[in-house]
């Protein structure tokens, strides 16, 4: 009989925490299974590098369990496995399964799971493998030199929810008190608690060399065999470090309603989630310019999948930027009056067309246009994005970065819950809870000026560039992710159409045939030249008549109108009211030019068309009928980016 069994952990005289509490302790995250376990299991990587080391290799990897390795599986599932607290048969269902996912996780550079095997051993400096195996919410000698991003102890539950069979293996090696490599291999399950035989038990279980009162590990060459024969990540030379292998993981799509949970991702489509995750809420400890850096890598079925880095993803390296801005207290410190406390540096960059599409970065609160400062403290992981007012070019962002100072680092990460994606100030008293308050109010205050959310409010029609010389040398222009002065794609989302694509024809108007306009009495309105009154088409609207907003049909067009060149902006007028066109240059900050450059014409509204094409010049057209459409002739600028609104 083999001397490798699982263990079931019994209810002692004095209690215990059953594995249903375990779990529970990470409470209801808004984040997914998927997520929150890159978070965690990044964290506690990063928490456990070796000082100075350069490099900390973290590696997710998706697979199925080989052909050759699936005996040695299917024994460890159908042997001395309780029925008990498994009313679903999901270990049964492994001991006879013909294939098994796992998602490897492993970390290199970092000390490994040193320490005693028992939790009632002597004190020890080490306990590594106490705090992460064993016990639950124990934080006792887990502080170093590095700043800590773990407060609770709770995160390796995410380990145990991204697994549908409740189970891990963990394979880990790490230098002795003497200077020697050791390696250790245990499984660990939580199920439900149950009774047998007269017993109560939690629901914990391990799979190693099971003892009286609890389960050691296999350990030295043991441990690297049994890796070996279940077909895992190896160590390569003195490596030392840590994998975690999560058992038939969950990969329920992230980006379904919960009621749709079930529809899963097949492999490859979860690799690249968890590698668009891994970027998104790690990528300030993933720059390649840090002293010390992590470097994320993911496989699927072995085959590697593109991490997203600043290097690659436009709106990633505008936070780059904000965030090494700073760094190089380049930035400013927003602080707290009363109580006078600096609260942390904070930094932002304008972004220009940097849309975000990653279903990871979505399920964060970022989509399209970037709007957000990330707020990150000591480990320098990202805690959550700050969401701020949108810019009223859809194509114009913005990027920050807040980090806490050093002096409150404890005290936001009292504020954090278990999974560590928010500050919250109902947590503390007194004048922390006053920092933690303070500093949502500062953070709406920069953003509010940043967007621009103070300023005029216009409904916002649409953006674009003209020129062709800017069209060339628009590279120069507006840092990572520029598109220079190419028609930019317009955001799919309600109210807004793509722009066309590089084949459309873009040349005369159909309307450069129509007899000309008829004539038009101009006169001055609200002290406003170049206002008409359009009686022909409209005739006076209302003082007071309430107007809805009017909407954006699709991306402008070239065309040339009276022989000049001009853009063509088709409109929607949702009813009467008055309508006024503007038409701006965007600086390379995101705002405005209040006035052009010397020798270089200001950009001008050439008027209104309505659907018969009749042009009706000036800024500003009186509609008194019902919803209708006009086209918008803006004259064309060269080397320039316009912003286009329409006022009411």
């Amino acid at each position: 009989m083999s001397t490798h069994s699982w263990y079931s952990q019994p209810f002692r005289a004095d209690g215990g925490i059953t594995a249903d509490g375990l779990l529970g302790q990470l409470g209801r995250p808004d984040l997914s299974r998927l997520t929150i376990l890159v978070r965690e299991a990044a964290q506690n990587s990063w928490d456990a590098r070796i000082p100075h080391h350069p490099v900390i290799g973290f590696n997710l990897a998706l697979g199925t369990v080989g052909a050759g390795n699936i005996a040695e599986w299917r024994k460890i599932f159908g042997e001395g496995v309780p029925e008990e607290g498994d009313p679903e048969g999901r270990f049964k269902n492994l001991g006879k399964a013909s294939s098994i996912r796992f998602l490897a996780i492993s970390d290199r550079g970092t000390k490994g799971l040193g320490g005693p095997t028992r939790s009632d051993a002597e004190k020890s400096t080490r306990r590594e493998w106490l705090r992460f195996v064993l016990n639950s919410g124990d934080r006792d000698g887990s502080h170093s030199r590095n700043p800590s991003g773990g407060t609770f102890g709770y995160g390796k539950g995410a380990f145990f929810l991204a697994s549908r069979a409740g189970c891990t293996f963990i394979y880990t090696r790490f230098r002795d008190e003497f200077g020697a490599l050791d390696s250790r291999f245990i499984g660990a399950a939580i199920r439900s608690a149950y009774w047998h035989a007269g017993s109560r038990y939690t629901g914990r279980h391990w799979w190693g060399r099971p003892e009286a009162e609890h389960c050691e590990p296999l350990t030295g060459r043991e441990a690297d065999d049994m890796v070996r024969r279940l077909g895992l990540p190896q160590f390569q030379g003195d490596e030392t470090g840590t994998t975690v292998v999560i058992v038939d993981p969950d990969l329920a799509d992230p980006g379904l309603p919960d009621a749709q949970a079930r529809e899963e991702l097949n492999i490859n489509d979860a690799g690249v989630y968890l590698a668009e995750a891994a970027a998104w809420n790690l990528w300030p400890i993933m720059l390649e310019d840090r002293e010390s850096r992590l470097a994320v890598s993911v496989t699927a079925n072995g085959v590697p999948v593109t991490v997203p880095d600043p290097t690659s993803e436009p709106a990633l390296a505008f936070f780059a930027d904000a965030y090494r801005k700073m760094m190089s207290e380049q930035g400013e410190t927003l602080s707290c009056l009363k109580p006078k406390k600096e609260l942390g540096a904070f930094s932002y960059e304008y972004t220009f067309a940097a849309s975000v599409v990653s279903a990871a970065a979505r399920e964060l609160g970022i989509e399209g246009a970037p709007h957000h400062i990330c707020l990150i403290r000591g480990p320098e992981l990202v805690t959550r994005y700050h969401a701020g007012p949108e810019r009223p070019n859809p194509h114009v962002g913005y990027a920050g970065v807040f980090k806490v100072s050093e002096e409150l680092d404890n005290v936001f990460a009292r504020s954090e819950p278990p999974t560590h994606d928010n500050w919250s100030h109902q947590q503390l008293e007194g004048r922390e809870a006053t920092f933690v308050r303070t500093l949502a109010r500062r953070l709406k205050e920069r953003c509010e000026v940043i967007s621009g959310a103070t300023a005029t409010k216009a409904y916002k029609v649409g953006d674009f560039a003209v020129g062709s010389v800017a069209r060339r040398l628009g590279h120069l222009l507006a840092g990572p992710g520029g598109t220079g002065t190419a028609v930019i794609e317009a955001a799919h989302r309600p109210g807004v159409s793509p722009a066309p694509s590089a084949g459309n024809h873009i040349g005369p108007s159909p309307h450069d045939d129509l007899l000309p306009a008829p004539p038009i009495h101009e006169k001055e309105r609200d002290g406003s030249a170049g206002s008409v009154n359009l009686s022909a088409l409209a005739g006076n609207t209302p003082a007071g008549t309430a107007t809805r907003r009017p909407r954006l049909l699709s991306a402008p067009r070239f065309e040339m109108v009276e022989e000049v060149p001009v853009l063509v902006q088709p409109v929607r007028l949702q009813g009467a009211g008055r309508y006024e066109g503007h038409a701006e240059v965007l600086t390379g900050e995101g705002g405005t030019e209040s006035s052009s450059p010397v020798g270089t014409e200001a950009p001008s509204i050439m008027g209104w068309r309505n659907s018969d094409g009749v042009l009706v010049r000036g800024e500003v057209l009186y509609h008194s009928d019902g919803p209708a459409e006009f086209e918008l002739l803006v004259n064309a600028v060269p080397d320039a980016v316009l912003e286009i609104s329409v006022r009411t």
